[in-house]
């Protein structure tokens, strides 16, 4: 990739690199050798000196296949849940969606729609390719879900609001959605909501388990106002959530700016590159710690952090389960590092004398859920620092 997926650039200077990492890192396995066979690729990770995004430069778009077998559904979480009732209830109030038609791009199972129809918005329809072959759960007479990438086409009649929900880190051309979605609304007015990973957050908590191959981009800030604003929207309130780890954007269709830049991409070229600097001692210090431990340990949170951290480690720190909350990833295993993920009661037969947790954010409802099996288990906070769901607000 030779160029800035956000503004085009190739002016961009290396961060770090991860190699060997499974492509497709939320696809589940049946048994451990599938696991360990699946597809492997480098991560170059690079920072555009004109925008402040952070991408791999290395990125091949014809290896990723978002199948059925695909999950990263974060729903499960108590604490996720609690973000997502207070997002949707936002915009549903700030701009009066109540009995009206709101599309997501990238939905997954469902579960966000569902939220907005309970929430009294008249029609949800959802588009997702790994929705293919599958049912959702949270199925409603006036929910849709498509099957494959989002296309007008399928919508008759008026949209109120488009929602794209961590989707824009996955594409390699992130400016042709955007593009494509603003010449479709054409003169309409209405509410674009945008949320992606917050790379700032991922920055300055060296979180390189952040870094996964399905995720082409790392966006800052300046970057996704600069690709909003080219590609034709206004931007005109910006917030971080989740305990600051995603960038959340309202924005309305605009002209487009092809010239814009943002303030800030100097901030974000010095987080990148005290992240490169410290990425390799974090990954490191962890395997030193691990290492010479004994006794059983067990990874809680079988999503793209814990995958990770379990794939850049190897095998020190007999690790011998990751445990989660989601009922369809119990009794897979995870991709390339092929261990078991298992239901939280199975710990009352592992017994282990380590948790670790993969996102600092769920901590609190981790110990409450070990206290109710009876367990006392030393807890290690693998990124992140524990805090509110909500997360802070602010405005730009």
């Amino acid at each position: 990739m030779t160029h800035c997926p956000c503004c085009q650039s190739s002016d961009f200077e290396p961060v770090v690199s991860l190699p060997n990492m499974p492509v497709v890192i939320n696809a589940l396995s049946d048994d451990a050798a599938s696991a360990r066979a699946v597809p492997r690729g480098d991560v170059e990770l690079v920072v555009c000196r004109s925008c402040g995004l952070v991408y791999n430069a290395v990125f091949d778009d014809a290896r990723m296949a978002y199948v059925p077998d695909y999950e990263n559904a974060l729903h499960h979480s108590p604490s996720f849940k609690v973000f997502a009732d207070g997002l949707v209830s936002d915009l549903v109030q700030a701009h009066d969606l109540y009995g009206k038609r709101v599309v997501e791009v990238g939905c997954g199972d469902g579960f966000v729609l569902s939220r907005f129809l309970d929430a009294g918005v008249g029609e949800a329809i959802g588009f997702d390719p790994s929705m293919e072959g599958r049912d959702s759960p949270f199925a409603r007479p006036n929910m849709r879900i498509v099957p494959h990438y989002f296309s007008t086409d399928e919508v008759d009649g008026p949209i109120d609001a488009v929602v794209c929900r961590h989707v824009l880190e996955h594409l390699a051309e992130p400016r042709k959605l955007l593009s494509d979605l603003r010449r479709q609304i054409g003169d309409r007015d209405m509410v674009v909501y945008i949320e992606v990973p917050n790379a700032e957050w991922m920055l300055q908590t060296v979180s390189v388990w952040d870094v996964i191959y399905e995720h082409v981009s790392y966006w800052t800030q300046p970057a996704i106002e600069m690709l909003l604003r080219r590609t034709g929207f206004q931007p005109y309130r910006i917030r971080q959530g989740y305990s600051g780890q995603f960038i959340m954007v309202e924005a309305r269709p605009a002209d487009v700016d092809p010239d814009y830049v943002s303030n800030g991409v100097d901030e974000a070229l010095r987080r990148a590159r005290s992240f490169g600097s410290e990425a390799a001692l974090r990954i490191a210090d962890w395997r030193t710690r691990l290492k010479d431990r004994c006794g059983r340990a067990v990874l809680w949170g079988a999503g793209s952090k814990g995958v990770t951290f379990a794939n850049a480690l190897g095998d020190c720190g007999g690790v011998v389960a990751m445990v989660d909350l989601n009922p369809r990833k119990h009794g897979r295993c995870a991709s390339g590092a092929a261990i078991p993920i298992v239901h939280p009661d199975k710990l009352s037969e592992i017994q282990p004398d380590l948790v670790l947790v993969s996102n600092g954010l769920y901590e609190a409802e981790i110990r409450d859920r070990l206290a109710s099996l009876g367990l006392a288990p030393e807890l290690w906070v693998i990124t992140g620092n524990p805090g509110p769901a909500q997360g802070s607000v602010g405005r730009a």
